[in-house]
């Protein structure tokens, strides 16, 4: 087995790992990051960029405008849709978001990784994280290779080789989402453009169907829930799908599936959050940083990921010995709770609320409408949108 030795490993090469490998690299530490994956590569997801995501791609890939290069679409508003017709909407004016497929976006981020120095290791799925004899982290392993570093950060989605590593066990139902996303061709947009459809029903408590814009002919379509929903009603995630499709068919009279469906866990950021540990730090999918309300990842990953890398450069650069202690782990963590935790929790709050709307059939009311079109339209009810 070969050893190498870094100052920092980081397991997963998606925005998460990408954003904080390129903070830590441009610090001028030595990273390697680990992915068991070929870029380019396809990535199952709503494909959905907000503004303050936009900006920080930008500020990784050091370029203006960067996600305007990609295939994209431009989302100028976004629209929730009660099953009366009802739209409630919200411009972005000056300020889109974007829908970018992720096989773009990575493969962006991938390269801009590589242009900031740090060392991508393709195609290789790390087996352990290794601890020294002290119990702090201190490498990772791989089939035939080791990696040893001063600190590791995992950044590999859910379920994390960190989470069976710190004897986390798989999240509890009402801590999680599931989503089902696939691609269609020839969808009828006629009467709208650049327009995120949320479609909110009563029988599907928990979460939302939704309609992105499309994106070189293809649409991004899926349905979001609660895990806890998904199980007690007891109906499996494809049939929530077509059964929606059907019923929204006007999206879809001459539209074709162009991609299989493809199911995938979301880890909500509520409490208990996963406490990293000395020479350990977790982000993205991997810390557990879902939106709860929307089920939105990107702004979160590229936001996580960034804190790690300048909180893990910040300790390496104020220890002499290299140690990523306690001290450095409550700063992480805290951050993570202030810019993540708790606008999570307010959105939690709201999806119960939206639960008791949709199950009371409440949106019917004049009142309840007036304070749906009045909480959407506020800033402070995103994570990672900026309303104009």
């Amino acid at each position: 087995m070969t050893d190498d030795f870094k100052d920092v490993i980081i397991i997963g090469a998606g925005p998460a790992g990408c954003a904080a490998g390129i903070t830590l690299a441009r610090s001028g530490l030595s990273v390697s990051v680990i992915d068991q994956a070929t870029f380019p590569r396809l990535k199952t997801c709503g494909d959905c960029i907000t503004n303050r995501g936009a900006d920080l791609i930008d500020e990784l890939t050091r370029s203006q405008g960067s996600v305007r290069r990609l295939p994209h679409a431009v989302v100028r508003a976004n629209a929730a849709i009660f099953p009366d017709g009802c739209r409630i909407s919200r411009d972005f004016g000056s300020a889109p978001g974007y829908i970018v497929p992720r096989y773009y976006l990575d493969d962006s981020l991938r390269k801009a990784l590589e242009a900031s120095g740090a060392q991508l290791q393709q195609g290789i799925r790390v087996k352990k994280i290794i601890r020294n004899a002290q119990g702090v982290f201190c490498g990772v392993e791989a089939d035939r290779d080791r990696w040893s570093a001063k600190a590791v950060i995992a950044a590999d989605g859910a379920g994390s080789i960190a989470w069976r590593t710190l004897n986390i066990s798989p999240r509890q139902s009402h801590r999680m989402a599931l989503a089902i996303t696939c691609y269609y061709k020839n969808m009828d947009f006629d009467d709208v453009t650049g327009v995120c459809e949320h479609y909110f029903e009563e029988d599907l408590p928990g979460g939302y169907f939704w309609i992105f814009p499309a994106v070189n002919g293809l649409s991004n379509v899926g349905v979001y829930q609660n895990a806890d929903c998904y199980k007690q009603a007891g109906i499996p995630i494809r049939d929530l799908l077509n059964r929606y499709i059907k019923r929204h068919n006007e999206r879809f009279k001459k539209a074709q599936e162009a991609s299989k469906p493809v199911c995938r866990p979301l880890p909500h950021a509520v409490k208990p959050f996963i406490e990293s540990q000395p020479g350990l730090l977790v982000c993205g999918d991997a810390g557990c940083f879902i939106d709860p309300f929307t089920g939105e990842g990107i702004w979160q990953a590229l936001h996580s990921g960034k804190l790690a890398g300048s909180i893990v450069a910040k300790a390496l650069q104020d220890n002499k010995a290299g140690a990523l202690d306690i001290r450095w782990i409550k700063s992480y963590q805290d951050a993570c709770k202030r810019d993540i935790g708790r606008p999570s929790a307010l959105r939690l709050v709201l999806q119960k609320m939206m639960r008791v709307v949709m199950g009371y059939r409440l949106y019917r009311l004049s009142a309840v409408r007036k304070a749906l079109q009045w909480g959407y339209g506020k800033e402070f009810l995103e994570l990672s949108k900026t309303l104009n």
